[in-house]
């Protein structure tokens, strides 16, 4: 005869479980109150402890912010979450930089295209100085990839989309190490024409509002960067 075992539901879980509800059912926005953990253990009838596992485990998942003294509160969409996910996959070696590439091509497409349908004059201004930044940066590795960093900050938030702005934030750190390896395997003068074109095709089909021809060039931008790194890969191996 077989026994199938049960597995019994902790308190702690059954709290967090009742917090993400009460979260949803009520509509709560980010900044709402939550029931203090001398009410929530009043409700379960549960040690205060018992309940403080529960909301350490939420805001671990940034669900809730808690603090000493005061009653938890609905957190707001945070990047973190998704950057330590993206760290640990690069840490045990589950993902690789081009992974990261491959991803940031579809997601920055659809950001640039959103960013064409979407952008403020006031954002337009100053998506177009940035990129005469960067063109005032060609060549120069380490000036290059701050002014890159802030072009593709601008563009995220220019799409107006909180969740592809939230991924992005979350990718930022693993952005700058592989923008800043991909410019150092720009070999020579007609690669980093490359390297300038799409970023001001990009910024020009954002300027122009034509959505479609945003998505493309940003495309190419990320084709353009993913040739570089496996062409070093095929020669050197593993690029960090």
């Amino acid at each position: 005869m077989v026994e199938f075992g049960v597995r019994q539901i902790r308190i702690s879980d059954q709290v967090a479980d009742y917090i993400v509800r009460l979260i949803r059912t009520e509509g709560l926005r980010s900044g709402d109150t939550l029931p203090s953990e001398a009410e929530l253990a009043r409700r379960f009838d549960v040690s205060r402890p018992a309940v403080r596992e529960a909301t350490n485990a939420l805001a671990g998942r940034g669900i809730i912010t808690v603090s000493t003294g005061r009653s938890p509160t609905v957190a707001s969409m945070a990047s973190s979450s998704f950057a330590g996910l993206v760290d640990h996959g690069l840490a045990i070696g589950q993902v690789g930089m081009l992974d990261v590439l491959h991803a940031r091509r579809g997601i920055e497409g659809v950001t640039a295209q959103l960013a064409a349908a979407n952008r403020s004059d006031a954002q337009a201004l100053e998506l177009a100085t940035q990129v005469e930044v960067l063109v005032s940066a060609r060549g120069r590795s380490e000036a290059f990839w701050q002014d890159d960093l802030r072009f593709h900050q601008l563009i995220a938030i220019a799409a107006g989309n909180p969740l592809l702005t939230s991924m992005l934030e979350g990718l930022s750190d693993v952005v700058s190490r592989s923008t800043r390896a991909g410019l150092a395997l720009a070999r020579d003068e007609p690669e980093w024409d490359e390297i300038v074109d799409v970023h001001v095709r990009t910024a020009d089909a954002i300027l122009a509002g034509e959505p479609e021809r945003a998505r493309a060039a940003m495309a190419d931008h990320f084709t353009s960067a993913i040739r570089r790194f496996e062409r070093a890969m095929a020669q050197d191996g593993d690029i960090e």
